[in-house]
């Protein structure tokens, strides 16, 4: 069974480790000189992350680095989906998804459910509202540009070819069991490790942005972390995406 409560140690960890940059008291600010930076200094590569091969208890990894630490330090080190490196070692397969409907959406959901289950150690991806920050996300011009949601949705077709291949059935369809070797199966390619570093980086968004954002509804992450948020809060009609 796939440790519930682990995070990938990955040049991302070493990253965040260490970090102890002070909250913003403008949520919005922070995050607006985070992505300025990435886009004046380039998207910073790190090792793919594995949500699998490691020790790092996700509360510990999480409350050590501080919950701001965290969001600043993601923000400079999304997993990058160059097409050439995707090419490289990419899984090969006739299942494509334009768009998310309710069968890929089911595949998507049950992936982040693996990487922050409902297993008492912090909240989980349903309870984070971790698609509906996910969709949110992508809609972001820049993620738009960084061709974030083909990639994830192109990797709905590869878990879903994987699964069929060798456990017979869709990947939503698996026992829990089954589906964390069917995750390995994945991660043991760059495209697939790749893949999942992307959807694990939006879950610790959700997890930390304000909830005006789609996910950590009612502060449920805040809270978890013991977190005090900075003000002024963004408001609906205020966020940075209204005024980019």
């Amino acid at each position: 069974m796939l440790e519930k409560s682990t995070l990938g140690k990955s040049s991302l960890e070493k990253s965040l480790l260490g970090k102890q940059t002070a909250c913003s008291s403008d949520h919005d600010k922070g995050l607006i000189s985070a992505r300025s930076g990435k886009r004046e200094n380039g998207s910073i590569k790190p090792e793919f992350v594995s949500a699998y091969d490691s020790g790092l208890n996700r509360r510990a990894f999480l409350r050590q680095t501080g919950a701001a630490a965290v969001l600043l330090g993601l923000l400079g080190a999304k997993p990058s989906i160059g097409i050439a490196e995707e090419a490289q070692d990419k899984i090969e397969g006739d299942k494509v998804f334009s768009d998310f409907n309710a069968h890929s959406r089911a595949v998507v959901e049950a992936v982040q459910l693996q990487l922050f289950p409902d297993d008492g150690d912090g909240p989980s991806a349903t309870q984070l509202n971790g698609f509906q920050y996910l969709s949110w996300a992508l809609e972001d011009p820049e993620n738009a540009a960084d061709g974030d949601k083909a990639f994830i949705l192109k990797g709905v077709g590869w878990l879903e070819e994987q699964s069929e291949a060798t456990q017979g059935e869709s990947f939503i369809k698996l026992t829990l069991t089954q589906q964390d070797i069917v995750m390995k199966q994945i991660s043991q390619t760059r495209a697939g490790e790749n893949w999942l570093s992307l959807l694990l980086y939006y879950l610790l968004e959700s997890l930390t942005l304000d909830p005006v954002y789609g996910g950590n509804p009612d502060g449920i992450g805040w809270k978890w972390l013991e977190h005090q948020p900075g003000f002024p809060q963004p408001v609906k009609g205020k966020t940075y995406l209204d005024f980019s």
